[in-house]
């Protein structure tokens, strides 16, 4: 196995008993939102300024660039 030193959280909820698995960066899909009226946004360690760029982006629905990011792969299985 290689190991490329990215961390993926891991919250249980012991009252639903769903496990949550999050990326190591923050998964952007707010551009490929177009046409939905409610997004739900999960945030863990997000800084205010990085709140507050994620909340327009999702507004706007435009992408969020740099390298803390990832457009991740929401068709692959667990």
């Amino acid at each position: 196995m290689i190991d490329f030193g990215f961390e993926f959280r891991i919250l249980p909820d012991n009252i639903q008993t769903v496990t949550t698995i999050f990326n190591s960066k923050t998964t952007c899909t707010t551009h490929m939102n177009t046409g939905i009226s409610c997004l739900r946004i999960d945030l863990l360690d997000e800084t205010i300024d990085e709140i507050n760029a994620i909340a327009k982006a999702a507004i706007h629905g435009t992408k969020l660039e740099g390298k803390q990011y990832t457009y991740g792969n929401l068709n692959r299985d667990v």
